[in-house]
């Protein structure tokens, strides 16, 4: 039996090697940074040993009509005659021995975390998703994939794997809020116009939980009525706040209170928690000093000072459009956000302490759904469970995969390529931001989530500027090491391409490998596609000269290479051009 249990693990390892090995090779591939030969399906490249010798590698690969992309066949890469090639020794020499980029140590360094945490998190994985499971909030712990495309899907930088074990999704751990007091001259706030600061804390602390805070800032010789309450993630509160802001906490201007009494999980985002008894509470977006893929995941001033703002545009261009009405699209507003001033501290502290104190409230996707409706986190589309089983397999048997998909396609599709033809506005629309309705299991609609830092428009180009909210700005010290984190652009090109990138480079193109399973082809996700496009534009020629502005049917739309992000470093942005599968599949030829 212990036999067995360790060849399990085994085996375990080596798809998540493998997986971590392919994936990786496939950015490297798509985005330039090696070059290989193709041979029919076989494609050779060039690995290095440490002698400087070349080392011949194989693998089946195929260019996917999907923009390019490039899929690799499981098991399929050769190292010279060899019949496998192991993790470690792909890394020594098609990564460190071949590639010069300053950052290709991190980079290393995040494969390797990857690998532990994703391992780990094999070894708890469900068989498959219980039935009584297959419902929002529960899903959200069985989406254990992780990015699609980025080679360092699952690194989270910061984390042990004890911590990881603790607070990753995948673990469905109960989690409590560790909570603190603010100075109110050393906090900003930011509500909703249609939110009331203390109905979002009544959601989240009992009255005995407010009444001990308060007893905690009476013993500690300060005045409730001048202080903020923050909820705080508890990985932060241990490994960050006690050395950041230990001025603040010895002047009593932060005054630690404990842990509320409530139990929460975390979603696939990791640093976002939902209520586990309260099923309408809102969700809690916190800052958290890790970083998952290619992004630290604190929380920016003025991302949480321009949550609400941004919330109540959506709402407010929702309420008055025709067509969003009737597709009966939503978002998930984020009703309220914290920060501390940062710009009260000194510059020598201020770089590192940034972003590191900060909290978003988020409404609950229950208060959008009917009773006879479900909701999955759209990647459970593309979810294969660990038995085999494609967590859709089920709705599609039941529906046939041509009434499926186009459910799917028109669902997700739609208000998309709405917002951005006719309000100008697009959304970083990737499929951990997009809750999929379904009735009988066949997609309805969608609700979107995520907006604080995931909107783009130019100003002059919104079909209503007028409505359109003053925001915060980014400070310049954002802008220098988030170059391609911005809400508004002088280009209307960044606002398409950000609907290209996001939504139909990952999103789309994912769920278009995964409907290919069942028999749908890529030619014919794509065209299914296109004609709900050019279906919606015939039936809106008001917007004429907006198809043009933001045309999806170009070809010169632009991809972020995140792979070349992590080995070269932001010093400059990293985008290439790709064939546009919707040109493509609508038969453009202009």
């Amino acid at each position: 039996m212990e036999q067995q249990t360790r060849t399990e693990e085994r085996t375990l390892l080596d798809d998540v090697m493998e997986r971590i090995m392919r994936q990786t090779l496939e950015a490297l591939l798509f985005e330039g940074v090696i070059s290989a030969e193709e041979e029919g399906p076989t494609w050779t490249f060039e690995g290095r040993a440490a002698s400087g010798a070349a080392i011949r590698y194989t693998c089946k690969a195929q260019r996917k009509a999907s923009f390019g992309r490039m899929k690799v066949e499981k098991h399929s890469i050769r190292r010279e005659d060899k019949p496998s090639v192991d993790l470690y020794l792909f890394v020594e020499e098609v990564i460190v021995n071949r590639l010069d980029g300053a950052y290709v140590p991190q980079f290393v360094n995040e494969l390797f975390e990857t690998l532990a945490k994703d391992h780990q998190s094999k070894l708890h994985e469900a068989e498959r998703v219980p039935t009584a499971d297959r419902h929002y909030e529960a899903l959200e712990s069985y989406m254990v994939d992780g990015h699609p495309y980025h080679p360092s899907y699952k690194s989270r930088l910061g984390f042990s794997l004890a911590d990881n074990f603790n607070y990753g999704p995948e673990f469905n751990q109960d989690i409590t809020l560790a909570w603190i007091a603010i100075h109110e001259r050393l906090v900003d706030v930011s509500v909703s116009r249609e939110a009331a600061m203390e109905e979002l804390y009544a959601s989240h602390l009992t009255e005995e939980d407010r009444q001990t805070f308060k007893d905690i800032l009476t013993i500690s010789g300060c005045a409730s009525e001048h202080y903020v309450f923050m909820p705080v993630h508890p990985w932060q509160m241990e490994h960050r706040i006690p050395t950041l802001f230990v001025e603040q906490l010895s002047n009593k201007e932060i005054i630690v209170l404990g842990a509320s009494r409530s139990s929460y999980r975390a979603q696939q985002s990791i640093r976002t928690l939902s209520h586990r008894e309260k099923q309408d509470a809102s969700y809690i977006k916190l800052a958290l000093s890790i970083t998952n893929t290619s992004t630290s995941r604190i929380l920016a001033h003025h991302t949480t000072q321009n949550a609400p703002l941004i919330s109540d545009w959506l709402q407010h261009i929702i309420r008055n459009d025709s067509l969003l009405t009737k597709l009966r699209f939503q978002v998930l507003r984020e009703t309220m956000g914290l920060s501390f001033r940062y710009q009260s501290l000194s510059s020598i502290t201020y770089g590192s302490a940034y972003g590191t104190l900060g909290a978003i409230f988020r409404e609950n996707a229950a208060l959008y759904l009917d009773s006879h409706e479900t909701a999955w986190p759209l990647n459970a589309v593309t979810l294969t469970q660990q038995n085999g089983e494609s967590f859709i397999q089920a709705a599609i048997e039941r529906h046939g995969i041509e009434r499926w998909s186009d459910a799917l396609i028109r669902s997700v599709v739609l208000p998309i390529v709405h917002l951005l033809f006719a309000h100008g506005i697009a959304l970083e629309s990737h499929a951990q931001n997009i809750i999929l309705v379904l009735e009988n299991e066949l997609p309805t609609r969608i609700i979107v989530k995520d907006l604080h830092d995931s909107v783009r428009y130019v100003p002059s180009q919104l079909l209503h500027p007028e409505w359109a909210p003053v925001l915060n700005p980014e400070p310049e010290t954002h802008r220098k090491f988030n170059r391609y984190s911005f809400l508004q652009t002088e280009f209307v090109s960044e606002v398409r391409d950000y609907t290209y990138d996001a939504f139909f480079f990952i999103c789309m193109t994912e769920l278009c490998f995964t409907l290919e399973k069942f028999g749908l082809s890529e030619q014919q996700f794509w065209h299914k596609c296109s004609e709900t496009i050019l279906s919606y534009q015939q039936e809106h020629p008001q917007y004429q000269e907006r198809f043009e502005l933001f045309d999806l049917f170009a070809e010169d739309g632009l991809i972020e290479e995140m792979t070349k992000r992590r080995i070269y470093g932001d010093s400059e942005l990293y985008f290439r051009t790709a064939p546009n599968p919707l040109r493509l599949a609508a038969g453009v030829m202009r």
